[in-house]
């Protein structure tokens, strides 16, 4: 009789032990997930030229200006700290295939460090003369 009680209570032990390792353990990958900061996307459009944008390390910046492709016109990057701001991607889309609609360009851009950053765009022909015919400039603030 002592040994099925013996081990009537090393295995409730055992039981016990087990379930407090799996809770203990559950409740370290939730600490350790929240811990883990997600990135945000900031979205930013012609309508937020000279202003201030604030991100966190980490952060994705969406920007997207109107694409002025008739008389040969397209966006260039003229300034941005490429060791705060990265540029990860650009694309253009939205065109409808009607003539003279050519859609908007989108760059995305990361928060790699924290400081200040002038990020500037300039529309302009990359031929003959340097005709601008708008500019795009925006202060990115980054923790």
């Amino acid at each position: 009789m002592k040994t099925k009680t013996s081990l009537l209570i090393i295995g409730l032990v055992a039981i016990a032990v087990i379930t407090a390792g799996t809770v203990i353990g559950v409740n370290l990958n939730s600490q350790i997930q929240k811990k883990q900061q997600t990135s945000k996307v900031f979205s930013l459009t012609d309508a937020d030229n000279n202003t201030i944008a604030s991100l966190k390390k980490g952060d994705k910046l969406n920007l997207t200006l109107p694409d002025y492709g008739d008389g040969g016109y397209v966006w260039e990057i003229v300034h941005n700290d490429e060791n705060i701001l990265s540029k990860t991607d650009q694309f253009a889309w939205g065109s409808s295939g009607l003539l003279g609609d050519f859609g908007k360009d989108t760059w995305v851009f990361t928060a790699i460090n924290t400081g200040s950053a002038s990020l500037e765009l300039r529309c302009q022909r990359p031929f003959g003369e340097q005709d601008v015919c708008q500019t795009f400039t925006v202060t990115i603030h980054i923790e």
